[in-house]
């Protein structure tokens, strides 16, 4: 049994023996947040009391608030010395609770259109919009243009992690159904953070950590920050992703989900097996066999003394006998998953427990041709044609931990932790022309691959009330987190000779190649905030320090099954029946096989990053501007030290990026009126190499396809923004926004084609690039138009992006030097059109997506660009509370790319990359043990 089910049987245990000892609860619980309007920050102190009901709450330190109240439905009144006080009709409140968000305005006499307010404003709140309503809440009153979306809105939806979350934000596109490009600009632009604090990455080949790591189950929310401001690290161009797991609840709450997903291509029909079996922390695959040394496998010399016997190197060959080929097999499984949560407060202290199981298989049936220029100059033709059939499976496995400590309503203190893996097995074979070998080949490939990330979190905030000041925050972080991805493929090449496929002795056959990673990274900040008061004029000067340590070790190892004296041996047979003890003698000049070491010697490096950096702000609010700007310093020394794993002593190749950075953000905000803003942003920040740009490691993932290596003489580019917004609010679960942006990049990174013996790609600092793009967005309820509406709500995206990169001529083979930067879509439009009943507890949800055609490679030598087609996805969403009929129970179907349209992947008029994804239907049912 792996870790995760011991930690997730003992949960449950304890889990349900909690559930047995519990009181009943004779009240739900509400909760509510005040915000300040202005200046965004929480409302520390306010008073909230209920009509015709004998309770009251105070507002904490995060300005939240928790009141013990029946079922039915009130009015709440907010008062704030200084601001003008808030009432918030028809705050409904079911048995499993309720929660309602508050703007309140500063008391200056006039409201921002200059005419004199009331005693009292009067919202009325849309019980059914509660989460999405404090979203919007906070968003109206951040310093930086953002997005959210949180976990009811989540609920409803048919994404299954955050990735799948992420695509219904404006602007947000995902490359390989893992990682989020915003507005256009691809992962390296973006930085990713749990919980406040960065995370490193588990993959070989980018800085940030996959999305599809992290469960929807376990997330609360996910802001995406558009525009910079210099609490932030400076490492910034594209957004801002931060993700929050899951908090700790008012009162005792359970939940537990099923689910059960059925896909068009894969459930129920044949489907390729991996034989190496998928694990937990290490179980799984096909890792490198102990009994392999680290030194390189060669023979013995009497010249050098380096090497291994014939005895020496049969015994190595013997131990990485395994599987070669996928096994076929008949009625692929349902796709599955599992969640449960439990969590409660004692007094001061409270905890939340979280865990998510899923596992998924998928088919894939996809052609792929890789073109050359016509001999005449005049379009493409075909160079290597394939197809191939693939199955994948994957296990994602999560746990999250929380624990608070309140000693006060001003002094918070917060122990966090989370635990993800996933893994994920291929099993592929491929049919095809090969012009190399200028015959048919097959070419079968199993691979494993699986990444984990932990993340240990202490932090605190502690509020100072000050005489003639309106008081003080200390806040402190401290995370340590280490991500892990340890990845092996097996893979034999048969050609076809006069009819028979036969193995070859391609350098890709019998071949053998381990990767592992490991990805450390240690953060701190220090921040305090002043706040004052002064009559009509509010805000805060804040200022911080923050450490981060980021150290990466990846070793690359590549073995295969030399041929030596085949004769008499049967190549037509599979490679499990080839690559066998006897088939691996001790005489290394007449074994048909001997292992053989091809490690290169540039497959191992160590990657060091260090940042320091100190910041100052200034947010100040008078009348009906709020000015926003500060200035940060950062001091980044990268350093990548590419060795050669089978040469200990030869000098290894060092790249050094050390760069001290002043980066200032200035943001303005006009409150043109109580729900309408204007918002203006311009900043400078910086994007670095990433650790795999910088180490001249090389590698070819299909046959036939060119080479991507680093480039150790990279260097930072710098990326001036400038970005518009102007949102309207026209109810507390509406809005309607329109944003324009401008982004200049000074030396920005990007692949290119050289020539040569090798087609490679490679890195390096081009002449410059821009970046300019529309969004819209609107959140509107029909009842608008007519009360009859009002269980209709339209929620639509669009973002209009154009980009251009300038690469000099004369350091490439690309044919296009000037063009839109590679996966940035020239559109991204999300339509939502939502029916919720609250009466019976149903929501149902048409959701659309169109992601535009964008640039997935650069052509070289006259050979047009890769362009990824337009592709357009619809989904259906049905949830059912079950409430009426059995407390706590719930149901939700979801229909997903209903349209089945293709992926496909042109160039020129040939079509580069093909396949169907398919449709699917899930089934979950989710229970609420303490919901009344």
């Amino acid at each position: 049994m792996t870790r995760i089910e011991h930690s997730t049987r003992r949960l449950l245990c304890v889990l349900v023996l909690t559930l047995a000892l519990a009181p009943a609860l004779q009240a739900a619980t509400v909760t509510g947040v005040v915000v300040n309007g202005l200046t965004g920050q929480p409302v520390r102190g306010a008073t909230v009391t209920v009509e015709g009901q004998d309770v009251e709450g105070i507002s904490d330190l995060n300005g939240l608030l928790t009141l013990q109240l029946p079922a039915g439905t009130y009015s709440v009144t907010v008062r704030m010395e200084d601001f003008t006080s808030q009432r918030v009709d028809d705050v409904v409140v079911t048995n499993g609770g309720g929660n309602f968000a508050v703007v309140l305005e500063p008391a200056a006499g006039s409201d921002t259109t200059g005419q004199t307010v009331t005693d009292e404003i009067t919202i009325t709140a849309e019980a059914d919009l509660a989460t999405e309503t404090a979203l919007l809440a906070e968003r109206k009153s951040a310093p930086q243009i953002s997005d959210s979306i949180g976990a009811e809105e989540m609920s409803k939806n048919s994404g299954g992690d955050a990735a799948g979350v992420l695509k219904r934000v404006t602007g947000i596109s995902l490359e390989d159904g893992k990682f989020a490009y915003v507005r256009g600009l691809g992962d390296r632009y973006s930085n990713t953070q749990l919980n406040g604090s960065k995370l490193p990455s588990t993959e070989f080949e980018k800085k940030v950590v996959p999305l599809d790591l992290f469960p929807a189950d376990l997330i609360q929310k996910i802001t995406v920050s558009k525009s910079y401001t210099v609490d932030k690290p400076g490492d910034f161009a594209a957004g801002f992703i931060e993700l929050s797991t899951v908090d700790l609840p008012p009162q005792q709450s359970m939940s537990i989900g099923l689910s059960a997903g059925w896909n068009s291509l894969t459930t129920g029909e044949d489907y390729l097996e991996y034989a190496g079996g998928l694990g937990f922390s290490g179980s799984g695959g096909q890792s490198l066999p102990s009994a392999v040394p680290g030194e390189p496998l060669v023979p013995f010399s009497i010249f050098s003394g380096v090497g291994f016997t014939g005895e020496e190197l049969e015994a190595f060959g013997e131990s990485l006998v395994g599987t070669w080929w996928p096994t076929q097999e008949t009625g692929a499984p349902l796709n599955q998953s599992f969640d449960i949560a439990y969590g409660n407060s004692f007094g001061k202290f409270g905890f939340v427990l979280s865990a998510a199981y899923e596992n998924g298989f998928q088919n894939r049936e996809e052609d792929r041709t890789v073109f050359r220029l016509a001999n005449d100059g005049n379009g493409v033709v075909p160079n290597n044609v394939y197809g191939f059939d693939f199955t994948n499976e994957n296990v994602r496995q999560a746990i999250t931990g929380n624990l608070a400590y309140h000693p006060s309503p001003n002094h918070h203190v917060r122990l966090r932790s989370l635990l993800t893996n996933l893994a994920d097995a291929e099993s592929r074979y491929q049919l095809g022309f090969f012009s190399d070998e200028g015959s048919l080949v097959e070419d079968y490939r199993v691979s494993y691959r699986e990444q984990e990330v932990l993340n240990l979190q202490a932090s605190g905030d502690h509020f100072f009330s000050e005489a003639g000041s309106a008081g003080s925050l200390f806040e402190w972080r401290a995370s340590s987190s280490e991500a892990t991805t340890a990845e092996n493929k097996r893979e034999t090449l048969y050609q076809d000779i006069n009819g028979t496929f036969l193995l070859t002795d391609n350098a890709q056959s019998g071949f053998m190649y381990f990767n592992d990673l490991e990805d450390t990274l240690d953060e701190a900040r220090l921040d305090w905030s002043t706040y004052f008061n002064k009559g009509e004029n509010f805000g805060s000067i804040k200022g911080g320090f923050a450490f981060l340590q980021n150290d990466r070790q990846f070793f690359g190892r590549r073995l295969r099954y030399a041929h030596r004296n085949t004769t008499g041996v049967d190549l037509r047979l599979p490679a499990e029946q080839l690559f066998i003890p006897e088939n691996l003698t001790d005489n290394i000049t007449r074994t048909p096989f001997l292992v053989q070491e091809i490690t290169r010697p540039t497959d191992a490096y160590n990657g060091d990053h260090e940042v320091q950096a100190a910041y100052l702000q200034l947010d100040y609010a008078w009348g009906k501007w709020r000015f926003i700007g500060g200035v940060r310093a950062e001091d980044s020394n990268m350093e990548v030290v590419t060795f050669n794993p089978n040469v200990p002593d030869a000098p290894p190749i060092v790249s050094v990026v050390d760069d001290t950075d002043i980066l200032p953000s200035l943001s303005l905000v006009y409150q043109v009126r109580s729900d309408t803003n204007l918002r203006f942003s311009a900043s400078r920040t910086v994007n670095r190499p990433q650790y795999r740009e910088l180490a001249p490691f090389k590698f070819a993932n299909v046959v036939g396809s060119y080479a991507s290596a680093g480039n150790p003489d990279l260097q930072r580019a710098l990326i001036t923004s400038f970005d518009a917004r102007w949102e309207w609010f026209p109810s507390s679960g509406e809005v309607i926004a329109a944003s324009v942006f401008y982004k200049d990049f000074e030396d920005p990174i990007e692949g290119i084609l050289l020539t040569g013996a090798e087609l490679v790609e490679t890195f390096d600092n081009v002449q410059g690039a821009e970046n300019i793009g529309v969004e819209l967005e609107v959140r509107k309820n029909l009842a608008t138009f007519s009360d009859s509406l009002k269980g209709f709500t339209v929620i639509a995206n669009y973002a209009y992006i154009d980009s251009e990169i300038s690469i000099d001529p004369a350091t490439t083979v690309l044919t296009n030097t000037s063009r839109p930067l590679e996966g940035q879509p020239e559109s991204i439009f999300n339509f939502i059109f939502e029916w919720n009943r609250p009466q019976s507890g149903t929501v149902v949800r048409l959701l659309y997506n169109q992601t535009g055609d964008k640039i997935h490679a650069g052509g070289a030598f006259g050979i047009p660009d890769v362009i990824e087609e337009a592709r357009d996805t619809l989904d259906i969403v049905y949830g059912q509370d079950l409430g009426n009929w059995a407390r706590g129970l719930s149901f939700k179907i979801s229909g997903k790319n209903l349209l089945d349209t293709e992926k496909e992947w042109t160039q020129g008029d040939g079509i580069f990359r093909y396949y169907e994804p398919g449709r699917g239907i899930s089934l979950g049912l989710s229970f609420k043990p303490f919901a009344r």
